[in-house]
Parts: structure tokens; sequence; C-alpha cells
């Protein structure tokens, strides 16, 4: 069973003996692979929502690719983009990279560099993909807690102990324990780092890279 096969790989270029050598090469990957000569037929046919990615010309006749990538950009499309260049492109191709690309190709290039850079475009957006999915799924379930609860989380995950919860929120440390086995039964936490790692993730907590104490955002 293939487990990328709901990722599909768009390739743009208007070349067409170099957009169907391109199309052999990607043959191995065994996914889904569409052609456009034409940057607009692919911003026509891309749905933000599909798994993949992309690979595109710099040099195009109807929209370049830093115009194509503004407009994916524009419309915070997920999808990894590889730029093809020419002789002489290297300081657009850096441009794109500073705008988000992943890479860059230069012509000509062996199959073997294009191939890596798909494989590690779609490990990429998989990855980012996952963690969308993992975010949303952390946002619920913090979103079920209770205000009270949502304040004993960010505490906990701030380092603080029971009993300096109970100071800072002015109640029992027995109430602070009560409330801080909600939060774990909620949040499906099998342990504080699981709760930090959520945390983070649901966005109410961020880590510092000066120490150890993070911050908790939303106040």
């Amino acid at each position: 069973m293939n487990t990328e096969a709901e990722q599909i790989i768009h390739v743009v270029d208007d070349d067409p003996p170099f957009l169907a050598a391109i199309g052999r090469a990607l043959e191995v990957l065994e996914l889904p692979v569409r052609q456009y000569p034409r940057a607009r037929q692919c911003m026509e046919a891309l749905d933000p929502d599909q798994g993949g990615c992309l690979i595109t010309d710099l040099r195009m006749p109807d929209l370049d690719g830093l115009g194509f990538q503004q407009w994916l950009n524009e419309r915070h499309c997920p999808l990894p983009v590889i730029f093809i260049t020419g002789h002489g492109d290297t300081d657009t191709a850096v441009k794109a990279l500073k705008r988000g690309a992943l890479d860059f190709l230069r012509k000509p290039f062996r199959e073997e560099d294009l191939l890596a850079c798909v494989r590690k475009a779609l490990c990429l957006e998989r990855e980012n993909r996952q963690r969308a999915r993992d975010e949303r799924e952390a946002r619920r379930r913090f979103a079920e807690l209770t205000p009270r609860e949502q304040e004993v989380l960010k505490l906990v995950v701030a380092g603080c102990a029971n009993k300096v919860i109970a100071r800072h929120l002015v109640i029992s440390p027995r109430t602070v324990e009560h409330h801080r086995k909600h939060v774990m039964l909620k949040m499906q936490a099998r342990s504080t780092s699981d709760l930090l790692t959520l945390a983070v993730l649901c966005g109410v907590y961020r880590l510092s890279l000066d120490d150890d104490r993070g911050e908790y955002l939303g106040d």
C-alpha cells in the first residue's frame, strides 16, 4: 500500500519536451503527476487541501515564478515549492528561497537530484499537514476546558507546583489537584510533558529559546 497516495505532484513548465521528461522521471515515486504548460492553468487546478508539492520554472510567458509564488503565498498555499532555474537566474532563485520556496534546481540537473528534492518536499508537506491536524485537535480539546481549568493548565506547563497554583488562584491545593486531573483527562495527556506539547500545539504556550521557562499566551 502506498502511504503517499493522497499526495499529488504538480509540475509547471512551458517547454513540452522538458515537462514530459520531468513526468517520466517522477514515475518512480508512483504518485499522481499533473503537468501544466502555464502557471495560470495550475492556479485553476490547485486544491489547497490536497497534499503534495509543486515544481515550477522561474521563467514562464504568462506569469513568472515569483509572481506565481506571490499568488500561492497570498492564499496561504501549504504546498512546498521547488523552482527550476536556468543560467543567470540565481539571484531570482535566492529571492524565491527568501519568500518561502523549499529549494531550486538549476538546469541541467540530474534525475537523482530532482527525486531527492521532491522526496524532501513530500516529507515536509506530510509533516506540516500532520502538525496542522495536531494543532486543530489540541485547540479543540483546550476549548472544552472550563476557564479555571485553562488557568490551571497554563500554570502547570509554566512549571508551577500545586501549592503555588493554589496561592495564585486563591483556591485550595486539593481543588488544584481536582482541576489538574480534569485537565489531564480532557486534554488526553499522560504526563506533564504531554500537556506541555499540547499547550504549544494549541497556541497558549510558547517555549523560550533563552531559558526553560517559556511563556503562556492569550492573557
